[in-house]
């Protein structure tokens, strides 16, 4: 049963990346389909408001080999090594900034979710 359940979340999710990526074909923006279709899913979890038990079995496997999907990033700036050693400070900025602004805004919505079901 766990098979049917996990084959049924793995397809879910490639089904939301799959209408991210047309979306952004058909509209042309300057967008990553991939990010779209992460919004797809996560507006489809916010408006079921319950565990997706079957989103969460397809999405394991993914989760367990995730440090595989950042080989090719890795291999990227060793390639590129010159190019991103004159960039460095420009690099380093935009990872302090970013990450701060995601930290932010992720604390800023936890807050308001916390809120909102907090019973009055």
């Amino acid at each position: 049963m766990h098979v049917k359940s996990t084959l049924y979340g793995w397809l879910i999710i490639i089904g939301c990346y799959l209408v991210g990526e047309f979306f952004v074909l058909v509209t042309d923006l300057p967008l990553p389909g991939a990010l779209i279709g992460l919004l797809l899913l996560l507006s489809g979890l916010l408006l079921r408001q319950r565990p997706a038990v079957t989103v969460g079995r397809g999405a394991q496997p993914l989760l367990t080999h995730m440090s595989v999907l950042f080989v090719p990033a890795v291999i990227g700036v060793g390639l590129f090594w010159a190019e991103v050693s004159e960039n460095a400070l420009g690099i380093a900025l935009a990872l302090v900034a970013t990450t701060i602004v995601a930290l932010g805004f992720t604390a800023w919505f936890a807050q308001r979710l916390m809120k909102a079901k907090r019973p009055n």
